[in-house]
């Protein structure tokens, strides 16, 4: 599976944060709020007027693979699992005027690389504005490129 930052691409959506907890699924037609595999809500794209990542971030660019290294040093060191979770950060997602504040699982221990959250920033806000463009996230790959080109400044 591709991901960049919080965003990584599932069968036909662009999850944000980590698909197997709390996390959004971006489709064509809806924003679906998810808890791992169940459903917690379908919000048309047309009422959706923004979604807000509330996520820790690090100028460290790897920071997905220092604490998968960590973490598994510390397992070994303790010769178990030490059950340690990345703590959930939140999304805000402002429908018809109302904002809601939900949980959204990170997909790794420590914060996401302050780019890649400002590229999901981007790349959400331009879907948004632009409702002939999500028809992109039935085949989402590639929006994961422009998330990367958009946290550059060059999208």
């Amino acid at each position: 599976m591709k991901r960049y930052g919080p965003l990584i691409v599932v069968p036909n959506a662009l999850a944000l944060g980590d698909p197997g907890r709390h996390h959004l699924r971006l489709t064509p037609q809806a924003v679906i709020i998810r808890r791992g595999a169940e459903g917690q809500g379908i919000v048309p794209w047309d009422d959706v007027e923004g979604i807000a990542l509330d996520v820790p971030t690090t100028r460290f660019r790897l920071p997905g693979f220092f604490g998968t290294v960590l973490l598994g040093a510390l397992t070994a060191a303790m010769l178990s699992d030490p059950g340690i979770e990345p703590d959930d950060g939140a999304v805000t997602l402002t429908v018809d005027g109302e904002s809601t504040t939900l949980p959204l699982s990170r997909h790794h221990v420590g914060g996401y690389w302050q780019p890649t959250v400002a590229g999901a920033h981007r790349l959400i806000a331009h879907l948004i504005a632009h409702p002939e463009q999500r028809a992109l996230l039935a085949h989402p790959e590639p929006l994961i490129d422009v998330a990367a080109q958009l946290a550059r400044g060059t999208g």
